[in-house]
Parts: C-alpha cells; sequence; structure tokens
C-alpha cells in the first residue's frame, strides 16, 4: 500500500513539473557580447487566430500569467530610442492590418489583469506573416542579425517578426 502512495506521489509530481515547464519559455542570445534574456509565458493557441482576432490599437500582455520579460546587460536602441541596461516588461500592441509594435515598458512583475495601456518607453516595429507551419504553444526566439537582436514570436501560424540594437 505504500508502494502505490509512494507511486501516486511521484507520478502527481512529474505531472505538475512537465505542466509547469511547458506554461514557461525562455529565449535567450549573446549579441555584441551582451546577454539578453525574454521569461515569458506559452498560452495554448487552441485553434482561434487571437492575434487576427485583435483590434487595431488592442495592447497584449504578451504571454500568459505574469507578463513577459526582458533582461539585457547591454543598452538597446528601440526604433531610435535609448532603453539603458536592465529589467523591462514586454507587451504587443497591434498597429495595424498586418503590423505590430513591440513595446518596452520598466514596470515589472505584472500578473493578470489589467493591463498596462501606458508608460512604454519604446516602440520596435513588428511584421506579421503567415506560415504554413503551425505552433500551440507560444514561442518567443532571439538571434543575432547583422549585431541587432532579431526577435520572432510565433503563436499558431501567425508570426510577429522584428529586431532592436544592442550596445
Amino acid at each position: 500500500m505504500k508502494f502505490k502512495a509512494v507511486s501516486l506521489c511521484l507520478t502527481v509530481a512529474l505531472l505538475a513539473i512537465s505542466v509547469f515547464a511547458q506554461g514557461r519559455g525562455k529565449a535567450e542570445a549573446m549579441i555584441n557580447g551582451k546577454k539578453i534574456s525574454i521569461d515569458y509565458g506559452r498560452p495554448n493557441w487552441g485553434g482561434q487566430d487571437r492575434l487576427a482576432e485583435a483590434p487595431v490599437g488592442f495592447i497584449w500582455r504578451l504571454g500568459k500569467d505574469m507578463a513577459t520579460h526582458i533582461e539585457t546587460t547591454g543598452d538597446l536602441t528601440v526604433a531610435g530610442k535609448a532603453v539603458a541596461a536592465g529589467k523591462y516588461s514586454l507587451w504587443a500592441k497591434r498597429t495595424g492590418e498586418n503590423s505590430w509594435a513591440l513595446l518596452f515598458n520598466p514596470k515589472t512583475g505584472v500578473w493578470g489583469a489589467p493591463e498596462l495601456k501606458d508608460g512604454f518607453i519604446a516602440e520596435a516595429p513588428l511584421k506579421l506573416e503567415r506560415t504554413s507551419s503551425s505552433t500551440d504553444l507560444l514561442t518567443i526566439s532571439l538571434a543575432e542579425a547583422k549585431g541587432k537582436a532579431a526577435i520572432k514570436i510565433q503563436w499558431g501560424n501567425a508570426v510577429l517578426s522584428g529586431s532592436f540594437d544592442v550596445k
């Protein structure tokens, strides 16, 4: 009987770890000798194209649960605006039919609703593209591209992509 109880506890613990691991994602890159990392929640696509459903002007807490945050050891230049090394929350705003913007906010630790509507210090333009491949869980990737940080955000068959400078 004790073996069954221990076995059940271990199974539940492993399942909880597996669910939690799927719920968070991390993207990291070294660009110009500076470390950039993004920590984000990974909502499930569930067959609904929520990016297409969002009206122009909508600001999304990019991810789920706690707001996505970026931490950088180097200063950034985002669409011509200086962003000092440090930690920021990241948001996405729909700016047009096929365009979004990546918004940087110095307020971190934001959890759930309400989403922030102001206080953003920089916006990087993002291009919306559709792909033939689809991902159920939101996925963010970072890579070096000609000395810049290239970011891709994929959810379903939608990919938002853009870049910013790293000093």
